[in-house]
């Protein structure tokens, strides 16, 4: 994951220095030279940065001499506009791109980078633009504290609604995120509201079996509000805290679906709604969840399949493009494969500390 932004990132950063090449050594002026000797890079590729600036013979002179580089403005211009279509070609949304640039850029003015730390101190600063604008976006919840707040208040069963176009893994998130509360010691009961996708029902019971939990469903072609009354009815008569609402694939175009989906939001009244979506949607997830939430409140994103995601632009850019931040990422099939997202956890995927 994180494959093509952490390489399209990687090379922005060697083009600006391949740029730097063609100027003079000269004090005050941003500097370069030829390439250095084969065994000059040896010597320099011992010990790699995430973000590898091949510093060259005249860069070292000026660091002998001078100790610093300097970026001028064009390059800097000239290295964000490479940056900025490296980004969007990741799925990076145009906002976010620009937001980011904008931060970068103001940490890249006037900053001196000593010579023989450039490598280093450019990934720290494309670190800390990336962890500055993740912090705009707005937090999380923490589901665990927030299902463990509502029943030490006497408000359980905590009922959670998963949404979500077809084929995003809603089911089988549902139940990562059983197991994940089972661990935590909190119950639950799956309500199988998906009566229309084939298969669908029995695919829920096959994760309630195998984490151990309570299963409440009906026949295909019910009424998806009925099943998930009858599952809070059950976790009220149980004692059980919590309620996962399954519910069926659909397109944020399709009105009958959505309409549909509003009625079982009247009936079960959930307290988290959360929208399941693929990392690898692309651009067109927040349209996807900017629609769903004309219609109803959206307070948490899961993307899933971010493992098979080699841009990672989503994982980026979601949040803030569409003002709902995200929960958990999903990273695999089974159910310990999920992450709890955090900006570090992005970053460090993306530019390694190291």
């Amino acid at each position: 994951m994180f494959e093509e932004l952490r390489k399209k990132i990687s090379n922005a950063v060697k083009n600006l220095v391949k740029r730097e090449e063609k100027e003079e050594v000269k004090e005050g002026a941003t500097v370069s030279a030829p390439s250095p000797a084969p065994e000059a890079r040896k010597v320099e590729e011992k010990e790699e940065s995430p973000i590898q600036v091949n510093t060259s013979i005249a860069t070292k002179i000026k660091g002998a001499v001078l100790g610093s580089v300097r970026l001028s403005e064009p390059e800097i211009d000239e290295f964000l506009e490479d940056l900025e279509k490296s980004l969007l070609q990741s799925d990076v949304s145009y906002e976010t791109t620009k937001e980011f640039t904008r931060i970068l850029r103001g940490k890249l003015v006037d900053t001196k980078f000593r010579a023989r730390e450039i490598n280093s101190e450019m990934t720290e600063n494309v670190r800390g633009a990336l962890l500055e604008l993740l912090g705009t976006s707005k937090p999380g919840v923490d589901m665990v504290d927030f299902i463990n707040t509502k029943i030490k208040n006497n408000e359980a069963p905590v009922k959670i609604l998963f949404l979500g176009p077809n084929g995003t893994g809603k089911t089988t998130t549902m139940g990562k995120i059983a197991s994940t509360l089972k661990k935590q010691g909190i119950t639950s009961v799956f309500s199988a509201s998906d009566t229309f996708r084939a298969a669908a029902i029995e695919q829920t019971e096959h994760h309630a079996k195998a984490i151990g939990v309570p299963v409440i469903k009906s026949t295909y072609g019910a009424d998806p509000a009925s099943v998930a009354f009858d599952a809070i009815a059950y976790a009220k008569a149980h004692q059980v805290p919590v309620v996962l609402i399954d519910t069926a694939g659909r397109q944020e175009t399709n009105k009958n679906l959505v309409n549909e989906m509003l009625k079982m939001v009247r009936v079960a009244k959930p307290d988290m709604t959360i929208f399941i979506g693929e990392s690898t949607a692309g651009n067109a997830l927040s349209n996807q969840i900017q629609e769903f939430s004309k219609y109803m409140k959206i307070d948490g994103i899961i993307l899933t399949k971010l493992d098979c995601d080699a841009k990672g632009g989503n994982a980026v850019s979601i949040a803030q493009a569409t003002g709902i931040p995200i929960l958990f990422f999903g990273v695999g099939e089974g159910y310990d494969a999920l992450v709890k997202y955090t900006p570090e956890f992005v970053v460090n995927s993306i530019l390694p500390n190291n």
